[in-house]
């Protein structure tokens, strides 16, 4: 039977798979095709999903090519071409989870309030012990400045297996834009998604999304944060060029705050004259990254800290 849900899992990692899958399959309204994608992991993968007790709505398939080490937002467009002619797609994960009334809560939200690009839930994150280490909830009704606004200033984390999308705007748009690391990717694939219709809120259901050193959130060496802060430039100058979307940003140079901010939250990784060449890459562009980057620096040293507290 054809459903209008896909259900994406573009597997790699066998850790948490199956309870990903066991999240999926325990959903309530079994409206929807789960496709698994295996991008020729030197895990099994196969075992792990035929260890399940796999309905017929379940669709398995191992690419030859390891595209993901490559580029990983390629090999999630590639999954989502495989797919059939599913009017909603939704990219989930192999080591996160979803409430079992996600589905059913979708199906009411498009029932409910029709015409949206996309359909975003409420998400936990959650830690390798599967502990709550934040909770998201967003308004419900997001355009693209209002998801920029919460996101930019860290009022609210994202993530790209809370929003489940038209394949009409993901075609319009033309796929989740390519970004070293697949770093900002899901957030300015938000963006276009709010500026092609807006997104809407689902008022049930729940995504918990894991944070861990297994992804790419929780990598941390001077190599992959060298490449972090190149994709995040690469997101500041696609905001730059879309001035009128960036006059609406409160305070306007928002996305500069949140790029010094990203050198700050990779500093551990990345050698001082790394932070400086991250400045001076923008420097030109946006000159007001310079003191952002310098109240951000006093802010964190240590003598300043001590001429505070001592200071009269």
């Amino acid at each position: 039977m054809d459903y209008d849900l896909a259900i994406i899992i573009p597997a790699w990692k066998t850790d948490y798979l199956r309870e990903s899958i066991e999240s999926i399959l325990a959903q309530c309204d079994k409206r929807f095709t789960l496709y698994i994608f295996d991008d020729a992991s030197p895990n099994d993968i196969e075992s792990t999903v035929r260890s399940v007790n796999i309905p017929e709505n379940v669709r398995f398939h191992r690419f030859d090519e390891n595209l993901g080490q490559h580029s990983l937002v390629n090999h999630w467009n590639r999954c989502i071409v495989r797919t059939g002619n599913e009017k909603w797609v939704w990219l989930f994960s192999d080591d996160d989870m979803m409430t079992p009334d996600c589905v059913a809560s979708f199906y009411q939200s498009v029932e409910n309030f029709p015409g949206y690009a996309a359909y975003r839930f409420n998400t936990h994150k959650i830690g390798p012990d599967g502990k709550t280490i934040r909770e998201n909830n967003f308004p419900e009704v997001t355009d693209a400045v209002d998801f920029l606004n919460l996101k930019l200033s860290y009022s609210q984390e994202s993530y790209i297996v809370e929003t489940i999308f038209s394949r009409d705007a993901y075609n319009t748009i033309e796929g989740i834009p390519e970004m070293p690391l697949a770093w900002t990717a899901d957030d300015l694939f938000n963006v276009k998604l709010a500026l092609h219709g807006r997104i809407r809120t689902i008022s049930g259901g729940l995504v918990y999304w894991r944070y861990s050193k297994s992804n790419i959130s929780g990598e941390k060496n001077r190599g992959s944060a060298k490449i972090k802060l190149k994709a995040s430039k690469m997101f500041i100058n696609w905001l730059r060029s879309e001035k009128m979307l960036k006059d609406q940003l409160n305070p306007p140079d928002l996305p500069v705050l949140w790029y010094v901010r990203q050198i700050r939250s990779l500093g551990k990784q990345l050698t001082l004259p790394d932070e400086w060449k991250a400045v001076w890459n923008i420097l030109f562009d946006e000159t007001s990254v310079l003191k952002h980057y310098l109240k951000m620096k006093i802010d964190r040293s240590k003598f300043f800290g001590w001429l505070k507290k001592y200071s009269l």
